[in-house]
């Protein structure tokens, strides 16, 4: 027997159905207006330089700065800028963040620690991030389930976070590869 409600429904052309895909995938935040290559997971390439840029702060890309003799993660003080590009290398069932440069030769793999994400050896407190899709682009987890946030004024230091407090906000992200 036929369920009812498909009975009554028009089959929809193979152009319809690829529509409609393209439009949800759009409300997820898996493509981008623009057309630079943000991610499902799939579409990610491993040791490809990628500049990593927050879509809900003035486009401002990653980078990093000195802070008590470690380099920190934090977003350009200007909108739209680029940043430092970074290199994902699969780990896990997510992905380590290497910076392509650092102050500290061999300091240079995202760490996320409580007081944020420093820049440190890759073999010795590399994260592995998962991508998860948000509504601003896709959002990156570390394995404790903390998600990147940023401060919204001032230095837009970037740290992990279980919930937001005032003058913070969770960080959407979109990956713009390295012409």
């Amino acid at each position: 027997m036929q369920n009812p409600s498909s009975a009554s429904r028009p089959s929809r052309s193979p152009r319809t159905a690829w529509v409609a895909a393209l439009a949800a995938a759009a409300l997820l935040g898996l493509t981008s207006p623009t057309g630079h290559a943000t991610v499902p997971e799939e579409a990610v390439e491993t040791g490809v330089s990628y500049y990593l840029i927050a879509t809900n702060h003035g486009n401002r890309g990653v980078t990093f700065e000195v802070n008590n003799n470690n380099d920190w993660a934090l977003l350009t003080n200007d909108a739209d800028s680029n940043g430092t590009a970074v290199v994902l290398e699969s780990k896990d069932s997510g992905y380590t963040i290497r910076s392509t440069s650092s102050n500290w030769p061999g300091y240079d793999t995202w760490c996320s620690v409580d007081k944020g994400i420093k820049l440190g050896k890759a073999d010795g407190c590399a994260t592995a991030w998962k991508i998860v899709p948000g509504e601003d682009g896709f959002r990156l987890e570390d394995q404790s389930r903390r998600t990147v946030a940023h401060k919204t004024s001032g230095k837009a230091w970037l740290g992990p976070a279980t919930e937001i407090y005032s003058g913070h906000a969770y960080t959407g992200f979109k990956l713009v590869k390295v012409a």
